[in-house]
């Protein structure tokens, strides 16, 4: 059986596509991603051991980063991908916790242009898009380091850009140390599971 870019996420519609300015009018209330005009929920709310991962490693950023040029963000923020005007795209995300590092990519109704770090914490309804198509967007879209963790295991896998391409990556495991190349000198240590 052959797997569409739908199966196992939590798109709205296989087959359907969506515009910015449809995504626009859906209710405030509801937050949706759109990838290449593919509409994914991004509910219901992360589960507490994905909080406490995202607000850890938010934490060590922004600590790192005061008085730096870099800023760090988390969800919920809109990324608008690919860099350029925002109605000619029809890409939107909120990853968990992102950093930027040119400020002219920060506007009042979100981020346009590649952040240089994205991290998602996987979750059941979020793992196969962010292990497929996030990380096909992210490459595409030059983000220049990508990190995937795991808050069953507490592992992380860190992936660079090299020549416009994700390496390969080795799996650092719980109690290991993530050393940025984004951000030379940051490094993040995961020291328990948090499930």
């Amino acid at each position: 059986m052959a797997m569409n870019e739908t199966d196992g996420t939590s798109a709205l519609k296989a087959g359907e596509k969506f515009t910015l300015d449809q995504w626009r009018t859906w209710p405030e209330g509801e937050r949706w991603e759109l990838i290449g005009g593919v509409a994914y929920a991004m509910s219901p709310a992360p589960r507490v051991p994905h909080q406490r991962l995202s607000l850890s490693l938010s934490s060590a950023l922004n600590a790192f980063l005061e008085g730096k040029d870099c800023e760090p963000f988390y969800a919920p923020v809109d990324v608008f991908l690919p860099k350029g005007d925002p109605d000619s795209s029809d890409t939107v995300v909120q990853p968990d916790v992102f950093v930027v590092c040119d400020p002219d990519k920060v506007q009042d109704d979100g981020i346009h242009g590649a952040p240089d770090l994205v991290v998602e914490v996987l979750s059941d309804s979020t793992a196969y898009k962010d292990l497929t198509v996030k990380k096909e967007l992210y490459e595409r879209s030059g983000v220049q380091e990508y990190w995937l963790v795991n808050p069953q295991n507490g592992s992380v896998f860190p992936y660079v850009l090299i020549d416009g391409r994700y390496g390969p990556t080795t799996e650092i495991l719980r109690g290991g140390a993530v050393n940025s190349i984004a951000l030379p000198g940051f490094t993040w240590h995961i020291t328990k599971a948090t499930s």
